[in-house]
């Protein structure tokens, strides 16, 4: 065959055109994986507001307890309060998730008693978690000696009274924030 002959045979012969592939092109989705992919960003959303939430409830009630202990109690003053209460911010913006999750885990397996159980279990939850970490946060705060020892003293005697109250407002924001009941369950007492 000669080379014309054959340029003329090829030009006969169909051709497409050229197919490109795109690398960063989407797979297919499937009702498989629709659903994989929304339940994996439904609980990314999730853990992101338990996250929030947590950091909220943390920062929150812990500067309106402060207040009273530091100032009045301890004798701080005004500079070493607010010193002490953005370490605290940092503090429990790290620490909040890990006190719920440790929380969560004491409760189910101790709590779901009666008044009194319920208030020992927060109790000893919130003691046994916050008050080495407050007595950090006051020293990297720069107050004395006795300040700490003040506060961290007051602090042992009215964890009895915050332990349960931080416990019931966690719920409460949660049941709020998370929409996890019915509205007219949203923040009984227990």
């Amino acid at each position: 065959m000669s080379p014309q002959s054959l340029s003329q045979a090829t030009e006969a012969i169909p051709v497409s055109p050229p197919v490109m592939v795109w690398e960063d092109e989407q797979p297919v989705e499937t009702k498989q994986s629709t659903n994989t992919q929304l339940n994996a960003r439904q609980n990314r959303r999730t853990r992101r507001d338990e996250w929030l939430l947590d950091v909220f409830a943390m920062n929150s009630f812990s500067w309106v307890i402060a207040i009273p202990i530091e100032l009045l109690l301890a004798g701080m003053s005004w500079r070493e309060h607010i010193q002490v209460r953005l370490l605290a911010v940092v503090f429990n913006t790290l620490i909040a998730r890990p006190f719920s999750i440790y929380r969560n885990w004491v409760v189910a397996r101790f709590g779901g008693g009666g008044v009194v159980h319920n208030y020992a279990v927060d109790t000893f939850v919130f003691l046994s978690f916050q008050l080495p970490l407050y007595t950090l946060n006051m020293i990297l705060g720069g107050a004395s000696a006795g300040e700490i020892a003040t506060a961290c003293l007051t602090f042992v005697m009215i964890a009895g009274a915050l332990g349960r109250p931080y416990g019931m407002y966690l719920d409460c924001l949660r049941r709020l924030w998370l929409n996890r009941r019915p509205a007219a369950d949203t923040c009984s007492a227990g």
